[in-house]
């Protein structure tokens, strides 16, 4: 395994630091694996979005699969997220181009699913690296391929960049890698 020894889920209660809303998520142990399942409820825009999520992740970390259902004002949203025995990922079993190999996933409207990635990549202090991931891009609501770096400062912080979209943050994370602080976003309470 990854060295952390939590056998109970881990909780965590986000607001939202950009606008009104909160997530609740649970990370815990499910058959060889883990589980990332929660609800975020937030204004986006001029509307509002109900988004309940539910990622699968092996004993490494590494995604596998990924339901999230919902609603965002009038439009209701349903992604069936896996990943193929051949590595390509597909969205309600459809193929999606150029996601071969992509072990991490990124939903873009939750702090949730950096923990996955901070936790399959164990680094140390000083350690960067650079992955990619399987992104839920809220600006359009489509799932694309996103080069991501990773840099550990401390045990609990990270410095986490995306290089084509020109944007980075520092991330504090508590003792299982949960997000407490993401800077200009989101805020664990509880």
């Amino acid at each position: 395994m990854d060295g952390f020894t939590h056998s109970s889920p881990q909780h965590v209660v986000w607001k939202c630091l950009d606008t009104l809303g909160m997530d609740a998520c649970r990370f815990s142990h499910h058959g060889d694996g883990w589980q990332i399942s929660g609800t975020a409820i937030h204004r986006t825009d001029d509307t509002v979005a109900n988004l309940a999520y539910q990622v699968e992740c092996d004993a490494n970390w590494n995604c596998h699969s990924a339901c999230v259902t919902g609603w965002l004002g009038s439009k209701n949203l349903h992604f069936d997220i896996q990943r193929g025995e051949d590595g390509l990922w597909m969205l309600n079993r459809v193929p999606i181009a150029k996601t071969e190999g992509l072990l991490d996933l990124d939903l873009g409207f939750t702090p949730a699913t950096n923990t996955n990635a901070i936790r399959r990549l164990l680094l140390q202090p000083g350690q960067s690296m650079e992955t990619a991931a399987l992104w839920l891009d809220t600006g359009d609501w489509s799932l694309k391929p996103l080069r991501q770096i990773y840099q550990c400062v401390t045990a609990n912080r990270y410095i986490y960049s995306s290089p084509d979209n020109d944007y980075q943050s520092e991330l504090v994370v508590d003792d299982f890698s949960v997000v407490t602080l993401y800077p200009n976003l989101w805020e664990a309470i509880d």
